[in-house]
């Protein structure tokens, strides 16, 4: 009879803590929904605020917090590394000029950490140096990779960033390292030509708002293959604006570096994937 009735209570618990969590997301949910009525700056932020201190409170008290992903949140990209060992969620607002504000939660499992970023001024990370938590660029991350560099376990991710100028659309290929405090971005192995083959801590492209990119990473074969990029249009100030040409390159990774290679064939690419 004493084991019924724990059986019984522990069901009620594990039930009553479902409940309480899907009504917790159900108001996320609602929050998401009120930053797309508002045309107050202030208000989407301080939404955007509850929305990532809302997501928090839900993940500390899953009973498995890694695995819990978010099921009616559908603003959020939610993305499980190889390995699973990394569990990330990013989502942007758009303030009333157009400009994008960031916000992710990564998990990783072995470390049993969170780490939590945002991005209050959009801005596009420069090709060198570290980047922490707290100067975070900010970026819709959709894929992520585990890879080693100098023999240390890290994550390579592809990201996707708005201009603020209207024209143009940005993607990041970007290393993240973890410990148990932080997040790391940048890895200084990438060589490309348009640094003067200086090694680089990440690669940003620049290309029409309209157009579409690919970037697909094969890891059999060690190679990120994308679209060249060549001009397509001018703006009205006369810059080029790129977008693919139909043409590819390759970032072929050999002795802890992603070399650049030019006009590859990526024709009947067997791993090629969906572009984004």
């Amino acid at each position: 009879m004493k084991k019924f009735i724990l059986s019984l209570l522990v069901v009620f618990m594990t039930t009553t803590v479902i409940f309480a969590q899907a009504q917790k997301e159900k108001e996320v949910k609602n929050w998401f929904a009120q930053i797309e009525k508002t045309d107050s700056d202030a208000k989407k932020t301080e939404l955007a605020n509850r929305i990532q201190n809302g997501m928090i409170d839900i993940l500390m008290e899953a009973e498995d917090p890694f695995w819990y992903d978010f099921p009616t949140l559908k603003n959020v990209g939610k993305i499980l590394s190889d390995d699973n060992q990394i569990h990330m969620y990013t989502w942007n607002i758009l303030l009333s000029d157009g400009t994008p504000q960031y916000y992710a939660l990564f998990q990783h499992y072995d470390y049993d950490a969170i780490y939590i970023m945002s991005q209050g001024n959009a801005r596009i990370p420069a090709t060198s140096g570290y980047v922490a938590e707290k100067d975070w660029y900010g970026a819709l991350y959709y894929e992520i990779h585990p890879i080693k560099f100098k023999d240390k376990e890290m994550y390579m991710v592809f990201g996707l960033m708005t201009s603020t100028n209207g024209e143009t659309q940005h993607k990041v290929i970007d290393v993240m390292s973890f410990s148990k405090k932080a997040v790391k971005m940048g890895a200084p192995s990438f060589i490309t030509p348009w640094t003067g083959k200086k090694k680089q801590h990440r690669v940003v492209f620049e290309y029409d708002k309209n157009a579409q990119m690919t970037l697909d990473y094969n890891k059999k074969k060690k190679t990120i293959t994308f679209d060249h990029l060549a001009p397509i249009r001018q703006t009205a100030d006369g810059k080029d604006v790129m977008g693919p040409d139909m043409s590819y390159d390759a970032l072929v990774y050999k002795k802890d570096l992603w070399t650049y290679k030019a006009d590859v064939n990526a024709k009947n690419k067997k791993d090629k994937k969906k572009k984004k």
